[in-house]
């Protein structure tokens, strides 16, 4: 009972008085005043995940220069392989949400380029309207999520100001050094588990994008105990195009074997960087 009554002691004394305002004034504080800024511009934030991650060529956006320049326009859009959903009504189309391989044609990727559009086309239009000097290439919807442009290097900073713009990046030529890659990824150690180099490929198909390849080099020759490529997943012919030899006189073009399955030239950016005598085709940038 001694225990009991203490306690109920404390919570009496813990009460306020009966007498306590229970809402009490307070003390009046000095006046706030606004001030308006002047001299900033608005700055649209991306809401895409891999709009958000982009990140701008700063050498880029302070350039001087009126000389076009080759670059890519990152727009507020995942690509078709990056979507994982979100967006109302647009179901994902990346294979890491869907667990199935990509499907640029599938209903619900025809879906989502209609979002994709729309956002490319906003930028367009105000694109024409306020970079006169400007052109647009590539649509590149399925990897990158955005547009290659051509424009004047010192217009560069104002497409950051273009709705649905993420970010600006150069588009130029790099120099490939591959020499230490098999080391640096660990392709050694595989090599030896799969068999070794003479096996350890066996069913694999290499898709590579570099700076080009010279198929009549005998590390192309067909060793005559490959299997003959399987069929391309919709069906077409795969494109061999790797143009004519230039130290033969006869025209030779290569054709592509069971080591060298295919291969594409992509030489937009060279022509425009490299100048002089534009190529069409040779060496290729795209090789299976």
């Amino acid at each position: 009972m001694a225990v009991l009554a203490a306690g109920v002691g404390l919570v009496a004394a813990m009460a306020p008085p009966a007498s306590a305002d229970p809402t009490p004034t307070p003390t009046p504080s000095a006046k706030w005043t606004a001030t308006p800024l002047t001299g900033g511009e608005p700055v649209q934030g991306a809401k895409s995940p891999t709009g958000k991650l982009a990140r701008s060529d700063e050498g880029l956006l302070k350039s001087t220069s009126g000389a076009t320049v080759n670059v890519m326009v990152k727009l507020d859009y995942d690509s078709f392989a990056a979507y994982q959903g979100g967006l109302e009504g647009l179901p994902a189309t990346s294979p890491a949400k869907t667990g199935k391989a990509l499907d640029i044609k599938s209903g619900d990727a025809k879906k989502y380029q209609k979002h994709i559009e729309d956002v490319e086309n906003t930028f367009l239009a105000e694109l024409a309207r306020n970079v006169p000097g400007a052109k647009a290439g590539q649509k590149l919807r399925t990897v990158y999520g955005g547009i290659a442009l051509r424009v004047p290097a010192n217009k560069a900073a104002s497409l950051l100001k273009l709705p649905g713009v993420a970010a600006v990046q150069e588009d130029k030529p790099e120099q490939l050094l591959t020499d230490s890659s098999p080391a640096f990824i660990g392709a050694p150690a595989i090599y030896s588990k799969l068999g070794g180099s003479s096996s350890s490929g066996k069913g694999v198909i290499v898709g590579i994008l570099d700076s080009g390849a010279w198929p009549e080099h005998p590390q192309f020759a067909d060793p005559g105990t490959l299997p003959a490529a399987p069929a391309t997943k919709d069906g077409t012919p795969r494109v061999c195009n790797f143009g004519d030899n230039p130290l033969t006189p006869a025209a030779d073009p290569f054709v592509c074997n069971r080591k060298i399955i295919g291969g594409a030239p992509f030489l937009e950016t060279y022509n425009a960087n490299v100048g002089g005598a534009v190529r069409e085709v040779s060496p290729p940038t795209f090789a299976l």
